[in-house]
């Protein structure tokens, strides 16, 4: 995603890179300023597999120790406020081993209709 954009929108949220806010059909959803940084991390690389190292290094500072169940818990806490089940999540995925990936909802409906 370009740097020229200033809101991403996936399903009823956006995410104002200005404000700093989620929005979920227009009603704020609060989040910390960490997992913003990190949905926003997500968010601006769709498709694309980050290693939990990337995503220490895009949303804790340098000087403060953060290990990687700090971003499990963080990638946890941002599911239940955006997944509609988030025992079973479709927008930020896990991929073993590695880390996660954001995965929009459009092409989650573009891969349901090549698969009908």
């Amino acid at each position: 995603m370009p740097s020229a954009f200033k809101v991403a929108h996936f399903g009823d949220f956006s995410l104002d890179f200005q404000s700093m806010e989620l929005c979920c059909s227009g009603r704020v959803v609060e989040l910390t300023l960490r997992q913003f940084r990190v949905l926003k991390f997500l968010v601006t690389r769709p498709g694309i597999v980050l290693s939990r190292q990337k995503l220490i290094a895009s949303a804790w500072p340098k000087r403060q120790r953060s290990t990687y169940r700090t971003v499990d818990n963080c990638i946890a806490n941002l599911r239940q406020k955006i997944e509609s089940n988030p025992g079973c999540p479709v927008l930020i995925r896990t991929v073993r081993g590695i880390g996660y990936k954001f995965v929009p909802l459009e092409r989650l409906e573009a891969a349901q209709v090549r698969d009908s």
